[in-house]
């Protein structure tokens, strides 16, 4: 929230009618599709592995798929929950750099994390360009499917990165 709340008032997007979406509460839109797209994803983890197990307790073919799509759906859990953690100061943090109150504690956290981003970024990028086209083994979609996760991550934690450094500035 205070992330969010950081973001000075006075900047505001137009909206066509004239009045204004502050980017406080684009920042808001933006947390709440995210849990939305956390929530549909672990839902459909939940329907994926229960059909997955009842038809394999039926013997019913053909619904290998499944477990397939649970990996996936379960890899963008874990990235939508991780962006939300970050944004919330949620996440996994070294004890020896959180304990020690200092003025330097947070943009060295932004920094550090925004150099993760940055690898990650790159990193996802060429495996995209490498494989992203290839299909995945049973369900036959394209790997980018899965492989997206880790650009998007970056992309996200990069911007909660640079939103908090330029917040310490401004």
């Amino acid at each position: 929230r205070d992330l969010l709340q950081g973001i000075r008032r006075r900047s505001r997007l137009r909206h066509p009618r004239g009045g204004g979406l502050s980017m406080e509460r684009t920042g808001r839109i933006l947390v709440r599709i995210l849990e939305l797209l956390g929530v549909l994803a672990v839902v459909g983890v939940v329907l994926a592995t229960g059909l997955g197990v009842i038809a394999r307790y039926l013997h019913v073919g053909g619904v290998t798929w499944s477990f397939e799509l649970v990996a996936i759906l379960f890899l963008w859990v874990s990235a939508f929950g991780t962006v939300l953690s970050e944004i919330r100061h949620e996440n996994v943090s070294i004890d020896g750099v959180v304990e020690k109150p200092s003025r330097w504690k947070g943009p060295y956290h932004a920094v550090v994390l925004l150099v993760v981003a940055g690898i990650m970024v790159w990193s996802g990028w060429a495996m995209l360009g490498r494989t992203g086209y290839t299909p995945t083994p049973v369900m036959r979609a394209p790997s980018w499917v899965m492989q997206a996760v880790v650009p998007f991550m970056g992309v996200s934690l990069g911007l909660i990165a640079l939103l908090r450094l330029l917040r310490r500035i401004g």
